[in-house]
């Protein structure tokens, strides 16, 4: 079966965002947007951290699988639903999934993070592994035209980018004086949602994304007004890396929503880590922490503006965490 909504030619709007905050209501939690005092003495004004490393499922993107599963039919409800992942992404479906009686299969690459592996199986999922995640989603596609299972994308698909938006509404429902929200950007659908919602509210709100160094896939493609192919690297970041779809719905709110894509290098995304655990006493993940290793970064650039900081996950194993280990004096104080 073809990937829910993807061929529909609109865009994600607000009214799609506030349906999708009763969808997932009772199913999510409703995460903290903390002061950081220490962001705020390198900005020079009020910086806060929306830490959805804290959300059920340890990210955000149980909101957009909590709305995925939620738009599903009967029909599609009984013969299940198959994603690619590196590991949140298939967490969060499995969660949701689990929850609303829904077979779950998950294709996975063999790097994937051994904790988030374990949490998908006790979620009931039905994991298959394969070399890499394109790999992985060539077979996931394969899968669910020969099944009939919903193909579910972390990204291209509506219903995701209307639930990620949730954050975005979180963010402002509390905090309506935001003049800036930073938000790591993979595939687009975090940062398409929250883009969506900040530009209805308050179109002067600006929303910057931070990309990995290893894998600029939105980067070049704004730099050049157009999707063109991008030499991607290995990346810590898995979670933002990799191969983006060109017919991806989130490109459109990227290149005409989102004021600056700014890179971030595996350095800074590692010292993000630690730098979270030592100020903020907080676990996030390499993927997590990019819009903190962007706040670090550009703190010159942001310089007397509110800003609001997404964290966006915290699955990491202990084995993990310590093999990314920096000497102290590697990392800002």
């Amino acid at each position: 079966m073809a990937e829910k909504n993807k061929s529909s030619d609109r865009l994600v709007s607000i009214a799609d965002v506030f349906k999708a905050a009763e969808n997932i209501r009772g199913m999510i939690r409703h995460t903290p947007l903390a002061r950081s005092a220490e962001l705020a003495a390198l900005v020079g004004a009020d910086v806060r951290l929306k830490l959805e490393n804290q959300q059920l499922t340890g990210s955000f993107k149980l909101r957009g699988a909590g709305n995925v599963v939620a738009h599903l039919n009967q029909n599609e409800r009984s013969v299940g639903v198959i994603a690619p992942t590196a590991g949140n992404h298939g967490l969060a479906l499995a969660y949701a999934g689990q929850a609303a009686g829904v077979p779950v299969t998950i294709c996975l690459p063999h790097t994937a993070d051994p904790a988030k592996i374990s949490a998908m199986k006790r979620c009931g999922a039905r994991i298959e592994f394969y070399d890499e995640i394109e790999a992985a989603r060539q077979a996931a596609l394969a899968n669910a035209e020969q099944a009939g299972a919903t193909f579910v994308s972390a990204y291209a698909n509506l219903q995701m980018i209307a639930g990620g938006g949730t954050v975005g509404l979180e963010v402002l429902n509390e905090w309506i004086d935001t003049e800036v929200i930073l938000v790591g950007i993979g595939g687009g659908g975090l940062a398409s949602g929250i883009a969506t919602v900040a530009k209805a509210i308050n179109p002067a709100i600006e929303i910057w994304a931070v990309q990995s160094e290893a894998s600029p896939t939105f980067i070049r493609w704004k730099e050049a007004g157009e999707p063109v192919n991008v030499h991607l690297a290995e990346s810590i970041a898995e979670g933002i890396s990799g191969f983006i779809e060109p017919s991806t719905e989130t490109w459109p709110i990227v290149r005409d929503h989102i004021d600056r894509i700014l890179p971030v290098s595996e350095s800074e995304i590692r010292k993000a880590i630690f730098w979270m655990l030592d100020h903020h006493q907080q676990v996030v993940e390499p993927s997590g922490v990019a819009a903190v290793a962007g706040g670090i970064r550009y703190a010159g650039e942001l310089a007397g503006r509110r800003t609001a900081v997404v964290v966006t996950g915290g699955n990491i194993s202990g084995d993990r965490y310590r093999s990314l280990t920096l000497p102290p004096n590697l990392y800002p104080t």
